[in-house]
């Protein structure tokens, strides 16, 4: 078997928060964007030379859960979290290759709480239905590793870096205090891929998120304000249906996010409370 050095690494969605901080971790990886690679068309798929790899890492996605209500987005979703997984899956099989696979808690209704792995598909929305679709297609093959998280932060857009630049324009937001979860750091994402192939850990569907305290996205969003020096009363806690009355189109989001994490802690991963990286983060922002 070879070290996790010695493995020929294809990254997808390279430009992504995750895919960024993936060809940090791999410099060496071989990492392409949607402008360069399209895992959509099965013809660009079928064009690379497979036999050079050993695992594929699929970090790209289209993530706009209330565009893909639209007609576009729709199409654009399936393509992207369905079929492009799909396609990948193919050869993923037809080379022997180890396929990693980058899921979403959307797949649940989020009715219940401390989601587990083995819970059955319930999505809300297009976007969690297209989500599904592809694990299920990546769950085909052999040699694979889906991880399912939430509430991504990384190098780029995100919630966390949109309150801090809302505190600092003196902005008083209005944010949900009906959604609950915890934040997933991209660095724990690539953290748990690190694990599970250094480790050869049995494939499977493994949660990832950070641990510490079940929040909602109101408490988090009072904790950015805090952590960047200002009052945390400015931000304006509401509910989801105060939220879209005034956002169309609007995906419906599952209550709880939260994840159960004790079967990849099985295995030997230590999850890193994201209390700390948050402050972090936003130490980091505030010098940018």
């Amino acid at each position: 078997m070879k070290k996790l050095e010695e493995k020929r690494i294809f990254i997808t969605g390279r430009n992504g928060q995750l895919g960024k901080a993936l060809v940090a971790r791999y410099p060496d990886a071989t990492a392409k964007g949607r402008d360069e690679f399209d895992i959509t068309d099965i013809n660009q798929v079928k064009a690379i030379s497979w036999s050079d790899y050993d695992v594929i890492i699929n970090a790209a996605a289209y993530v706009n859960a209330d565009h893909s209500e639209t007609k576009e987005g729709r199409e654009m979703s399936w393509s992207a979290n369905a079929v492009g997984p799909r396609n990948l899956a193919e050869v993923a099989i037809a080379n022997n290759i180890n396929l990693i696979h980058v899921s979403s808690e959307y797949v649940f209704d989020g009715t219940l709480q401390n989601h587990e792995e083995g819970e059955i598909f319930t999505p809300l929305s297009v976007y969690g239905q297209t989500k599904a679709a592809g694990d299920i297609a990546v769950s085909l093959v052999p040699k694979h590793y889906t991880l399912r998280t939430s509430w991504v932060i990384g190098e780029g857009h995100n919630f966390v870096k949109t309150m801090n630049n809302l505190a600092n324009l003196r902005v008083d937001p209005k944010v949900v205090n009906d959604q609950f979860g915890r934040l997933t750091f991209a660095s724990e994402i690539v953290r748990a891929i690190e694990h599970l192939l250094e480790n050869d850990v049995e494939s499977g569907t493994y949660n990832i998120s950070n641990d510490g305290p079940i929040k909602s996205w109101a408490e988090i969003a009072a904790e950015v304000f805090e952590l960047a020096g200002h009052d945390k009363s400015r931000v304006k806690f509401i509910t989801t249906d105060e939220y879209k009355k005034d956002k169309q189109p609007f995906a419906p989001r599952p209550t709880y996010s939260d994840l159960n994490l004790l079967k990849i802690q099985k295995t030997g991963f230590e999850s890193h409370d994201y209390e700390p990286l948050l402050k972090d983060y936003i130490d980091s922002l505030e010098r940018s």
